[in-house]
């Protein structure tokens, strides 16, 4: 025989969802008839105040009516000392409140319900939270663009106040020490101001003054203004190299290499004492500092060779120019040649410079950044014969068109500046017959 035990567990099982179905149903039932008492017992509180309210208004009419006829019999009118009180009342709104007595079948035409008022109250409600809804879904709809606006808005009218404010200042003259202060308080930032002090202190001969200025900007200005505070060691190394001694100049070039790029500080150093004309200090750091630390450096190489040709020590320059070549990565030989050679047109020999450019052409004929640079010192040499063979080489190369484009309107500017109607007719018929054959193809 089959157990009953299991036959009402399988049977339970199988019908599990069917009861959990009707189980669920007559919650609902019950949690709606609750609902319903709920609303019921509200409504029935709600009459019951209605009707408690009624009475009271009804018996404060009657003791007011009575009231009136007893002064009215004596002719005598009870005046309220209190002026406010009475203005109040005057003032409060005014609601009639009526109902059907037993035997009394007749009713004011303009006389208000309290259910009716109460009713309205909550009517003027809802739709007061309608209103706030819907401007809250408003306002939620414009969102991050919205205050995003407003950000970006007020930061430029912040902007604009600023600019105003230092446009303001720097129009008045600086002229006194409190100036200054103000204006160093107003943009502690700016290396121009922390200069200008320096300036001024110099111009009063008081040399200590404007060292402790810098050291102060240098202290006070934010440490990520790297070119800033680069600016004040610059103006520190003039203002030491002017009157203080080289031993001093030395001595604050590595406290600034220290908190700075090395090279940088000392390629700086190379300027002051370049424009200063003190060529063998200059050639000091060069030696010392710059061709043995920063060897791979193609600007350190440029930079010594620019002020050796301003001295006119070209056999140097040139010499300087083999050893760099040994130095400097391969990628890097070209574009120092071109400088070399750059240099030979402005403080040289042209003629060599000439064959600089064209020995590298040769072996990249297709650079035209070289081309453009090659062009532009021939023709700044007013050799006006020399620069056509050279635009007639340009234009008889076989490049792309891109580039070729580029050397026929070079040839046809040049023609525009430097030659007759002739010559500018016959190169633009080149450059259309250039354009139609490559069509063609």
């Amino acid at each position: 025989m089959f157990p009953v035990g299991k036959l009402v567990k399988v049977f339970v099982l199988q019908n599990e969802p069917k009861v959990e179905l009707s189980m669920k149903l007559s919650d609902l039932k019950k949690g709606r008839k609750k609902e319903e008492d709920k609303e019921e017992d509200e409504e029935e509180v709600q009459r019951c105040l209605d009707d408690i309210l009624l009475e009271k208004y009804q018996d404060s009419d009657a003791d007011s009516e009575d009231d009136v006829r007893d002064d009215g019999e004596t002719g005598e009118v009870e005046e309220s000392d209190d002026e406010d009180e009475v203005r109040e009342v005057e003032d409060a709104p005014k609601i009639i409140f009526t109902s059907k007595k037993s035997g009394d079948s007749t009713s004011h035409e303009d006389s208000v319900s309290l259910r009716e008022v109460l009713a309205a109250e909550r009517v003027s409600g809802a739709e007061e939270e309608e209103e706030t809804a819907k401007i809250e879904e408003e306002e939620t709809k414009r969102g991050k663009s919205f205050l995003k606006r407003e950000k970006r808005r007020k930061k430029e009218e912040a902007e604009e106040e600023i600019r105003k404010i230092e446009m303001k200042s720097n129009s008045s003259v600086l002229e006194t020490e409190d100036d200054f202060e103000r204006e160093v308080a107003f943009k502690p930032d700016s290396s121009a101001s922390w200069v200008g002090y320096m300036a001024y202190w110099l111009g009063n001969g008081n040399v200590d003054k404007a060292r402790l200025t810098a050291k102060r900007a240098l202290d006070t200005i934010n440490y990520r203004l790297e070119e800033e505070k680069l600016n004040v060691w610059s103006a520190l190394f003039n203002l030491e190299n002017s009157f203080g001694t080289h031993e001093g100049l030395m001595k604050v070039c590595q406290e600034a290499a220290a908190v700075n790029d090395s090279k940088t500080v000392f390629l700086r150093l190379a300027t002051v004492l370049d424009k200063s004309k003190k060529f063998q200090e200059l050639d000091e750091v060069y030696r010392s500092v710059l061709l043995k630390k920063y060897k791979k450096s193609r600007k350190v190489w440029c930079n010594y060779s620019s002020s050796l040709a301003s001295q006119q020590r070209l056999d140097e320059m040139r010499d300087l120019l083999t050893r760099a070549l040994k130095s400097l990565p391969k990628d890097k030989h070209i574009r120092t040649i071109c400088h070399f050679a750059q240099t030979e047109y402005k403080l040289g020999d042209p003629n060599r410079g000439s064959t600089m450019f064209e020995n590298v052409l040769t072996t990249y004929p297709h650079r035209l950044d070289l081309w453009a640079v090659y062009l532009d010192k021939t023709i700044a040499l007013n050799d006006h014969e020399q620069s056509r063979l050279l635009l007639d080489r340009m234009i008889g190369l076989k490049l792309p068109i891109k580039k070729m484009k580029f050397f026929f309107k070079r040839y046809i500017d040049f023609e525009t500046v430097h030659g007759d109607a002739a010559r500018l007719s016959s190169i633009k018929e080149k450059a259309q017959n250039y354009l139609s054959s490559n069509q063609e193809d």
